[in-house]
């Protein structure tokens, strides 16, 4: 069986570190506890031939390759002179924000990947952005993906297509909780309901929110959904009190969808019987309660990109670069309102 070839980039926590003590079989996906990490998704696709990582910290490299039996490089040419003819299909781009575009600017002026996979965000600013997007466009026959890792997960893809299809009706209003930066962590909940709800933009900023990371603040805010006739979705920080959060609920006219808290379950509540008599109607005591898969969510992302490079007319890409870029832009011209 031929295989992809695939160039990881950064082995951080991300890119190796989050279960990098958990125990797995080669080519078995799915095979340890999780799958949270790309060095640990790629090692575990039977279509996926990791090739080599790269990373300038010696003792990252060092680890990784005690783990997977994979040599890892201090730097693309070093590769490139150890590897001087391989060709990468799918290059795995998973460092700071910060350096990101920099990043993909020197790997496309060296190789010619056919699919990349960002981080997100993918920049820490909408010049940077710019910056990034001209750079994957000197390649135009380049697929770029971004890490939204809820976008590829099997039950939320399912529920797109029932939001899609009006199963809860319009939305009325919606709160997404958040902590640890708007940008670096609260851009994952609105990408989200950027799936679910259609297009946002911004709408007012109650509270700048403090500092963090450097490029990042613990804002809230409030976002409109225009396919829903502008209604609101109030973000809301907690990052402030040192906590970190992710929460999406979302009330419908004909129903209620939440991502819980705890990243492991939606909840979806479809509007009860009708009770003669009487005006409004309740919505069902229990929900129907749908496990996200959230475990292995590197694996869902790895599989989703195979199966678009294998088959592409089937397959589409779920987070594209213009997906990445549209989070970033409406998150900071709602953070340049609040200030």
């Amino acid at each position: 069986m031929t295989r992809l070839q695939a160039l990881l980039f950064g082995l951080g926590q991300i890119g190796c570190g989050y279960d990098l003590e958990l125990p797995f079989q080669a080519d078995q996906p799915s095979s340890g506890e999780a799958t949270l990490s790309h060095a640990r998704a790629l090692a575990c696709h039977p279509q996926v031939q990791l090739m080599a990582a790269i990373d300038p910290d010696a003792e990252a490299r060092r680890r990784f390759e005690r783990c997977y039996g994979v040599k890892a490089f201090a730097c693309l040419n070093y590769w490139r002179r150890a590897m001087p003819n391989a060709a990468v299909d799918l290059a795995v781009v998973a460092v700071p924000a910060v350096l990101q575009p920099l990043l993909v600017e020197e790997l496309l002026y060296m190789l010619a990947p056919r699919l990349l996979l960002l981080e997100k965000p993918v920049a820490i600013s909408c010049m940077e952005g710019e910056r990034l997007r001209r750079a994957c466009a000197t390649q135009p026959q380049l697929q770029v993906a971004v890490n939204y890792i809820r976008r590829y997960l099997p039950e939320v893809l399912k529920l797109q297509q029932r939001l899609q299809a009006g199963d809860l009706g319009h939305l009325l209003h919606g709160r997404l909780v958040y902590g640890k930066g708007l940008l670096s962590n609260g851009s994952h909940f609105v990408n989200l309901a950027e799936a679910w709800l259609g297009p946002l933009y911004p709408g007012s900023c109650m509270d700048p929110g403090e500092a963090f990371a450097g490029f990042d603040r613990d804002a809230s805010l409030t976002l409109l959904a225009h396919r829903h006739g502008d209604a609101s979705l109030l973000v809301q920080s907690v990052g402030g009190a040192g906590l970190r959060a992710g929460e999406l609920d979302l009330w419908f006219s004909k129903g209620r969808l939440r991502w819980e808290n705890d990243g492991k379950t939606i909840s979806v509540w479809s509007l009860a019987p009708a009770v003669p008599g009487e005006s409004h109607r309740s919505l069902e005591a229990e929900p129907e309660r749908m496990a996200t898969g959230l475990k292995h969510y590197q694996h869902h992302v790895l599989h989703s990109l195979v199966r678009r490079l294998l088959e592409p007319e089937r397959s589409p890409l779920h987070c594209t670069l213009v997906d990445g870029l549209q989070t970033l832009e409406i998150l900071e011209r709602a953070l340049d309102a609040g200030e």
